[in-house]
């Protein structure tokens, strides 16, 4: 089989498998009509009749509840977020499969597109590689961003993250990545 042919099966069974996972877990959306506290991270519901110790009787009833579905939906927010990523990585390496696949291309348009998959493909094992390290730090979960300037977003699932762990973090991916630490940016999700 030749090159083009290897390229055109391993992304359209990138995109089948994508889509399979995305068919079985659902849309994930944000939920927007409820108040996240910042300090804790807690979902909070502001209705309801306060009782003696002046907490909101179907908090108190519902604030395990609430933890818990706070977890998952943040766990969720990092699963879509990496679904996103993957989708947009899929739609533009099939943008440059069809430049390969075109027998009316140029050499150089060819010998780009091909550039650009090689250069999607070594990004999205960077930050796949990267997420991992990540988890094994500590966190429950992280989400890698290489921008098109080559900045790095890091959003992490944490209630706080300490100076010392932004400072860590920072090193990963500075050294990781190889990208200086002015490009890093360290964001965190409870």
């Amino acid at each position: 089989m030749n090159k083009q042919t290897v390229w055109l099966v391993t992304m359209l069974t990138l995109m089948v498998v994508l889509s399979a996972y995305y068919i079985v877990t659902g849309p994930v959306e944000p939920a927007t009509d409820q108040t996240v506290s910042e300090d804790s991270g807690d979902v909070q519901v502001k209705t309801g009749e306060k009782d003696d110790g002046g907490e909101l009787k179907e908090e108190k009833g519902k604030k395990a509840k609430d933890q818990t579905a706070s977890a998952e939906t943040d766990s969720d927010y990092f699963v879509g977020y990496q679904l996103q990523r993957s989708s947009l990585r899929s739609k533009m390496t099939e943008e440059y499969m069809k430049v390969l696949t075109d027998p009316e291309a140029s050499k150089e348009a060819l010998k780009e597109a091909q550039s650009k998959i090689d250069e999607l493909m070594k990004v999205d094992k960077s930050e796949s590689v990267m997420e991992d390290l990540i988890r094994e730090e500590g966190f429950r979960d992280a989400v890698v961003i290489t921008n098109d300037d080559h900045f790095v977003d890091v959003i992490v699932q944490s209630d706080k993250l300490s100076k010392k762990q932004v400072v860590k973090l920072i090193g990963m991916v500075k050294k990781q990545l190889g990208v200086p630490a002015t490009q890093v940016s360290i964001a965190h999700r409870g």
